[in-house]
């Protein structure tokens, strides 16, 4: 290992120590550990796929162990014997089926599946240097995510924390071990969500009885790891001789790709305006308040809140490898492994999956057509195919995707048709120029190498402008620029090692100076707001920036979720709590209500319907009518604190009416009644 790789290595180390203490203290580190053992069993997999003595091959191995250990622990409650021997002799004999299962089907024999060009120390190095974006980017929010204030408050950052605490419910439901999980803002239905990434954070929380945000903190920061270990390998696959023009590649796609802030900060100077307004801004989105386009997150986004996307991405990646140095004519174990792992992204997000499902397939198909290869050939890749589909029958048995075919739109229509030529600049133009330069054909093994990074750019941006969910037009925009962002830095190392001759080498600086000037002030504000819980004020969007919960609300809620049953309906009133305290209940107290308004599901009519019948409970005077419609909602407890009483001063019958609602819990501010 070179001198680099040793400071990289000990760096990386340091920095990752202090994020999982900052989250976790001693917890933190066990939690660490029991994440890597839960993925041990997918190791053999990876060394049969690329070998044990390569980066490639703990890379996926890890992967494919995290969606092992997530379907082992589906099977256990679909099953109906969720305990802890359960979950301990399942994982016993995941790892025996793996490692026993693999050395005696391969033999003797130590070749791995796919031989792809050797791993070099500064191929190690370069990788180090990469991951020590992760403690960096998503330690410093991570460490303020429910801090506490002078007063005792909880804080939480409004909008940016949105996804997070909407899977703090999610896991809190799922540690109940209810096959299909239900829905905590409307319990009378499942949960039609991808949910197969939270499995394995519900699973120790419940096992373990740890703290659900700090599991979920813990999980994410792990599998922002490997997603950016995913994303460099799948650059490395194409441009191997160059580990550093990849490393720079990932770093500038990772922290410089979006020209929204330096957009925003010009905009403010011009106006005379002072900049301490960015604080008040959702940076990553002024491509769609300026010109009502396409929201586009960054790379950071996916690692601070929405993991479950990063880890379909990084199931998906592992394909491209197979796809570049095998293609047609890959062996069948190799397919399959491919397949699995395809397969595997599809569980974690059916349309990131089927999207990294069809880069395969057409890459598949393109070296077909270079090599000649005939039906037989092609036909051997229907292992991979069979699988995906097998996936997609998985998620239809969860009752994953209901709803979701119908909500899906096919053409250029609002917001991808508002000025989609500015919209697309502002979120990837700083890393353009290097990803076009890395289009042009300059060696024989262009097509090869380069085909999965053209096919996944081309049709992350046919997805981004032609597709819609109807429900959330912004939604595929999302997971479109997810695709193209874990694709193009093949192209940008490309572009780099093109221009790496002493000829244009000075022009490659600057054009790396150039990118980084145009791109980095939107991480740089992202990641600061993202991290400021001391804004309290209120955005354009009528909601404070940051959410504070106060001693009075965490006693009650700490009530709630110690003192009543596990599958207890819990009520707040929705419809007046809006985008601050939605999830109040089924975050904070881990209870289901019988009707919310998440704003981060998909939303559907029974959400409005049963929501107004909840107001009508609080709001009306008639506490027979109150009661009966409580009951037909099938509520166990009403909670009430100082957002009901300001709104709907009638919630005084609730203690006017013992017969019917009996106070449960009591204090300053909260008051918890039981539905008799």
């Amino acid at each position: 290992m070179t001198a680099l790789a040793r400071v990289s290595g000990g760096a990386l180390i340091l920095a990752s120590a202090w994020v999982v203490s900052a989250v976790g203290g001693l917890n933190g580190a066990v939690y660490v550990l029991l994440f890597a053992l839960a993925t041990v069993p997918g190791l053999p997999l990876g060394f049969a796929l690329f070998g044990r003595h390569h980066a490639a091959g703990w890379i996926a191995g890890t992967l494919l162990g995290y969606a092992l250990a997530a379907l082992t622990c589906w099977t256990i409650v679909f099953l109906g014997v969720a305990s802890l021997p359960a979950f301990i002799l399942g994982g016993g004999a995941l790892c025996a089926a793996t490692w026993l299962g693999i050395t005696r089907l391969r033999g003797r024999s130590a070749q791995p599946l796919i031989e792809l060009p050797a791993w070099s120390r500064e191929g190690t190095a370069a990788l180090l240097l990469v991951l020590l974006l992760v403690p960096a980017l998503v330690g410093p929010p991570f460490s303020k995510i429910g801090a506490i204030d002078a007063e005792g408050n909880r804080l939480y950052r409004a909008y940016f924390t949105a996804d997070f605490v909407w899977h703090a419910a999610l896991v809190a439901e799922m540690t109940k071990h209810t096959q299909p999980p239900r829905n905590p803002y409307l319990a009378s239905e499942p949960v039609h969500y991808y949910w197969t990434y939270f499995l394995v954070p519900a699973t120790i929380a419940s096992l373990t009885n740890w703290n659900v945000e700090q599991a979920l903190e813990l999980n994410a920061f792990c599998a922002a790891l490997l997603f950016i270990s995913a994303i460099y390998l799948a650059a490395w696959a194409a441009v191997p001789a160059h580990p550093f023009a990849v490393a720079l590649a990932v770093v500038l796609t990772t922290v410089a790709a979006s020209a929204e802030g330096l957009a925003a900060i010009v905009d403010l100077i011009r106006r005379g305006q002072s900049l301490a307004v960015l604080r008040e801004l959702n940076i990553d989105a002024i491509s769609s308040w300026a010109f009502k386009g396409l929201r586009i997150d960054n790379l950071p986004r996916a690692m601070w809140y929405t993991p479950q996307h990063a880890m379909a991405c990084a199931l998906g990646l592992i394909a491209v490898p197979v796809a570049i140095w095998a293609g047609v004519r890959a062996r069948a174990g190799a397919i399959a492994l491919a397949g699995a792992a395809l397969a595997a992204s599809v569980t974690f997000n059916p349309l990131l999956g089927a999207a990294f499902s069809a880069i395969y397939g057409i890459a598949i198909l393109i070296d077909a057509t270079r090599q000649g290869a005939g039906r037989r050939g092609i036909g051997r890749h229907a292992i991979a195919a069979a699988l995906v589909l097998a996936a997609v029958g998985w998620c239809f048995l969860n009752q994953m995707t209901d709803g979701a075919g119908r909500a899906l739109h096919i053409g250029f229509v609002n917001p991808a048709r508002n000025a989609p030529v500015v919209t697309f600049l502002l979120s990837f133009g700083p890393i353009l120029l290097p990803a076009v330069i890395g289009l042009w054909p300059n060696s024989a093994s262009f097509v090869s190498r380069a085909r999965p990074a053209i096919v996944g750019v081309a049709l992350s941006i046919l997805l981004m402008f032609f597709v819609t969910l109807t429900v959330d037009v912004f939604w595929v925009g999302f997971r479109a620029g997810n695709l193209f962002s874990v694709f193009v830095p093949a192209l940008v190392a490309r572009g780099f090692v093109a221009l790496g001759s002493p000829r244009w080498k000075p022009f490659a600086i600057g054009l790396a100076l150039l990118t980084l000037a145009l791109g980095l002030p939107t991480t740089i504000i992202d990641a600061y707001n993202t991290q400021d819980v001391g804004n309290r004020l209120m955005s354009v969007g009528g909601f404070h920036w940051t959410i504070a919960l106060t001693p009075a609300q965490q006693e009650g809620l700490a009530w709630i979720r110690t003192q009543t049953a596990a599958d207890a309906i819990v009520q707040a009133e929705p419809v007046i709590r809006e985008r601050e305290t939605w999830t109040l209940i089924p975050s904070f107290a881990e209870r289901r209500m019988a009707a919310g308004l998440p704003i981060s599901l998909m939303h559907v009519p029974a959400y409005d319907e049963k929501s107004e019948q909840v107001r009508l409970i609080y709001s009306s005077t008639d506490a027979d009518a109150a009661w009966l419609a409580a009951k037909q909602l099938r509520i166990d407890y009403l909670y009430v604190d100082a957002t009901e009483r300001a709104a709907y001063p009638a919630v005084s019958k609730f203690d006017a009416h013992p017969e019917y609602f009996t106070p449960a819990f009591r204090n300053s501010e909260v008051s918890v009644y039981a539905v008799k």
